[in-house]
């Protein structure tokens, strides 16, 4: 379930140019170690100026 969550989320910054880094425990888990966690921790890369398009895009997750 996580893992399509997150590829959605990855299409979504992708398509729209928004630099981002997926954090915490999911990445511990994209590198392969074990670790229950129930959230998606997500740093954005961009100035306060996209943040217009940032909210946009969440619109459709």
């Amino acid at each position: 379930m996580f893992e399509e969550i997150l590829a959605k989320l990855a299409r979504a910054l992708d398509k729209n140019n928004i630099p981002y880094m997926i954090i915490g425990g999911q990445a511990v888990l994209l590198y392969g170690e074990p670790r229950l966690t129930r959230d998606i921790d997500v740093t954005l890369g961009d100035d306060i100026d996209i943040l217009p398009k940032i909210i946009e895009v969440t619109k459709y997750l």
